[in-house]
């Protein structure tokens, strides 16, 4: 049986089990939740992400993962401006530059009980070091029972429908069923 959930490798090292989910990946739920299925401990995120758009979510996205999947999670993105030579557009509409814009660092560490270091510069270079007591990931694990009440059966079916080219959402509506025409007799 070939196993698609190994494209979610988690390694065993001698003081951890570690996954790394690149960049955009943190912006799906169900990359985090995988690597937590195949028994990570510690997800890194490296990203080279600029603001707007992603920066209100940077400091939530990797805790809430770390939350849900009952392990350690280092969010980290790099500080500062690249230039390129040549100019080049986004897509955006914008006029045509030479860099992506402000790379906000603010890296930090979060902890399957909601902990979260303080980030790291938005500006400069640092370096972030923070002790884990992995014995943390079963503690949460099995005061939460998140695993223990997933309904993976359920989400299964609803990926599996949801893959499919003719996929169209299914929205009940109760009172549509039940609409009265008005009464002629009044």
């Amino acid at each position: 049986m070939s196993c698609k959930i190994r494209k979610y490798k988690v390694s065993l090292y001698p003081f951890s089990k570690i996954a790394v989910n690149i960049c955009y990946g943190r912006h799906h739920p169900q990359n985090w939740m995988v690597y937590g299925l195949n028994g990570a401990e510690i997800v890194f995120n490296p990203s080279a992400t600029v603001g707007e758009l992603s920066e209100p979510m940077w400091p939530i996205e990797a805790r809430c993962a770390a939350i849900a999947n009952s392990y350690f999670t280092c969010a980290i993105n790099r500080v500062g401006t690249e230039k390129f030579p040549s100019e080049f557009t986004s897509g955006d509409g914008k006029p045509a530059h030479k860099d992506f814009g402000h790379f906000y660092g603010s890296s930090y560490v979060a902890g399957p009980d909601g902990s979260r270091t303080p980030g790291l510069s938005r500006l400069r270079d640092g370096l972030l070091v923070a002790e884990m007591d992995l014995n943390l990931c079963r503690q949460v694990r099995d005061k939460w029972g998140f695993r223990m009440t997933q309904r993976l059966n359920l989400y299964a079916d609803a990926f599996y429908w949801a893959a499919q080219p003719d996929f169209a959402p299914y929205v009940y509506c109760e009172h549509s069923a039940n609409l009265a025409k008005p009464s002629s007799s009044s």
